[in-house]
């Protein structure tokens, strides 16, 4: 395993001829602005949408750098990361870091991304946290920073040339966040609740208002929805990323009755052809 020093020796004159690959994975488009944004000021890189390879049972990273993009569900990464990061085989020894958004608080879940690929032989070289608004609208209410949210495009902005700078000179750090015990077992807890307890996906509904537009299905990145003639249907491999409520055209999805008149979410420079593309075989 490369030490930092020997990371930054390695590719030392080679930098400008360096390929970047991010794989992302964004629900409301926080993490999809984020990874753009990157791409643009580290040149040469290749957005790959998670949810367009993670069917293929061996997927192969073949660039210098490997970014790892997601949004932070229960202080952890969610389980369409974890599956990518399991069929991941990179070719040769790249610079592997993380980008983790967030509301507030990453937890630990850029430490558990690092764990995961240390189980495979590998590590998590860095890792960046970036905190954007709100979009959590399951079982409680976090979508309280709505007069907040310019405030957070702005400085997640700022951060975006000293995160390129790190990952171009190839800085071996810490990931940002926390490894504690208690924040591992306060996001178990809370992912419990919300799956089981609660049982989110299974409250998931179209109200009499849905037009039966099929944009829920075609966006869903676990193809866990499907619009019928008469309805629409979820199935039972939701990976709560609340794309399908939140880019509803007419208001139309709900979970249970806890998000009725509650105001919807996606980034203003994400569009709905952005989150198709996610999608798309």
């Amino acid at each position: 395993m490369d030490t930092g020093t020997e990371y930054q020796e390695r590719f030392a004159g080679d930098r400008e001829t360096m390929k970047t690959a991010i794989y992302y994975f964004t629900g409301t488009g926080n993490t999809l602005a984020v990874a753009r944004d990157l791409a643009t000021e580290l040149g040469d890189t290749e957005l790959i949408p998670i949810p367009r390879v993670i069917h293929q049972p061996e997927i192969v990273a073949d660039a210098d750098a490997v970014g790892i993009a997601f949004p932070v569900y229960f202080w952890n990464m969610p389980a369409i990361v974890r599956q990518l990061v399991q069929n991941l085989r990179f070719n040769g020894n790249p610079y592997i870091f993380g980008i983790a958004t967030c509301g507030e608080r990453p937890g630990g879940a850029l430490f558990n991304l690092k764990t995961l690929l240390e189980e495979k032989g590998t590590t998590l070289t860095s890792g960046f946290v970036f905190v954007m608004p709100e979009n959590y609208i399951g079982p409680i209410d976090l979508m309280g920073d709505a007069p907040h949210r310019q405030e957070k495009y702005t400085f997640a902005k700022s951060r975006i040339p000293s995160v390129g700078e790190a990952i171009r000179q190839r800085k071996v750090s810490v990931p940002e966040g926390s490894d504690s015990v208690l924040l591992k077992i306060g996001g178990r807890i809370a992912c419990t609740l919300a799956t089981s307890l609660y049982n989110t996906p299974r409250r998931l509904h179209a109200t009499a208002a849905c037009n039966l537009c099929g944009i829920c299905e075609h966006i869903c990145p676990t193809k866990n929805i499907s619009v019928r003639a008469d309805a629409v249907r979820w199935g039972r491999n939701c990976t709560q990323c609340y794309a399908c409520i939140h880019w509803c055209p007419k208001g139309a999805i709900e979970i249970g009755g806890r998000t009725s008149r509650k105001p919807r979410y996606h980034h203003p420079d994400v569009t709905l052809a952005d989150m198709l593309h996610q999608r798309e075989e």
